[in-house]
């Protein structure tokens, strides 16, 4: 390695990033953490016709909640996810659409949509957010996972790009603009990536860089040096975290319709 080598800029239907979202997922608790919490919704929901996962991407998430659902409307325009969660969800309805463009036959009693917003302009946030709950139940409930903008990989992608996933502020302006008709609230739920040397810590931080389209990428050594100063633990084991805020909104029972 030379200190001039960048770091590797992913395509999303490659193999590198499958191999690189592996370690990630092979060394996290996110993903358990946000179905345990997710869990928990789910319960207290007062109906459980039709969940609508928005950027179900695999169908990983949607198959932890799909069977407590009548019907499971998943909506993915990447066709190589898209195959995968069909093989795996023959059942499931998908729909190959941009969420902007996507029209769900059912309203949903829960929207779901998780950890696509990365991928998403941020001046098409709010549109996005629209849409979402427009195709909520009256009963029903939407909700946005994202990282925490502080979170210490959000934090190493500030430093590297200048540039944070303002979800907070989406929820702000939603909130402003509608008054009294939702409840709007943000909850933040802890989690980690643990890795046992550098090699995998660096290829999760490779990974997470990733979120961003990349024009000037950064050095490996650079990159390396970020992880070694932030996220090296005592015992020679790397902890990065990985906060999620979940952004939920439903319909007050006495709110005005817009």
């Amino acid at each position: 390695m030379t200190h001039q080598e960048r770091i590797r800029i992913f395509d999303s239907q490659g193999e590198a990033y499958k191999q690189a979202f592996q370690i990630f997922l092979q060394h996290t608790d996110q993903k358990r953490n946000a179905k345990r919490w997710l869990q928990g919704v789910v319960e207290q929901l007062p109906a459980h016709r039709v969940f609508i996962d928005a950027g179900a991407g695999n169908g990983e998430v949607t198959r932890s909640f799909a069977d407590a659902f009548t019907n499971t409307i998943a909506i993915e325009p990447n066709v190589h996810l898209r195959n995968q969660l069909q093989q795996t969800l023959p059942t499931v309805e998908a729909i190959g659409l941009p969420i902007l463009a996507a029209q769900p036959n059912a309203p949903g009693d829960l929207i779901l949509c998780s950890h696509a917003f990365y991928y998403i302009p941020p001046e098409e946030w709010a549109a996005h957010l629209e849409r979402l709950v427009s195709w909520m139940s009256p009963t029903g409930m939407t909700i946005v996972v994202l990282q925490h903008r502080e979170s210490g990989c959000m934090n190493m992608l500030h430093h590297f790009f200048g540039h944070r996933f303002e979800l907070r502020q989406t929820a702000d302006a939603f909130r402003a603009k509608h008054g009294d008709q939702y409840d709007v609230t943000v909850t933040l739920e802890p989690a980690h990536v643990e890795t046992p040397d550098l090699s995998k810590a660096y290829a999760v931080a490779e990974f997470m860089l990733n979120l961003l389209e990349i024009t000037c990428a950064p050095t490996r050594h650079d990159v390396e040096t970020y992880v070694q100063a932030h996220f090296a633990t005592h015992d020679g084991r790397y902890r990065m975290p990985v906060h999620q805020d979940f952004l939920m909104i439903s319909r007050r029972p006495n709110g005005k319709e817009a």
